[in-house]
């Protein structure tokens, strides 16, 4: 829906700043604007992924959060093997791997406002 709101208005401005734009639409309507459409429509990039394909998405959160919950019980794991008579040594790669995943995941599910990229 963003892009079609940004298509329209593009027209929009299209149709008002280029010269000669108007007569053509006074002229003859509905060929100008069908026109002036897929020239507009043709210029703007297109959408990126995650907006069209919500399956990138999923699986990438999926695969986040399953590292994420590996790397959880494997220091469990490994606090559990040590036990209360020795020192809980979890590796310092375990830790960063999970912090890092959780991290990744507060990225990808905080919700983002378009208003901060000028839209």
């Amino acid at each position: 829906m963003a892009s079609q709101m940004r298509s329209a208005e593009a027209l929009v401005r299209r149709a008002l700043v280029e010269p000669g734009v108007l007569d053509r639409i006074q002229a003859d309507p509905v060929r100008a604007l069908q026109e002036l459409a897929a020239e507009v429509v043709k210029d703007i990039p297109p959408s990126p992924p995650l907006e069209n394909d919500v399956w990138i998405y999923r699986v990438v959160v999926g695969i986040i959060g399953f590292v994420a919950l590996i790397a959880v019980v494997g220091a469990i794991y490994l606090a559990l093997e040590t036990g209360a008579a020795g020192e809980v040594k979890v590796p310092a790669l375990l830790t960063a791997i999970g912090s890092g995943a959780v991290g990744a995941l507060a990225g990808l599910l905080a919700p983002v406002s378009y208003r901060s990229y000028g839209r």
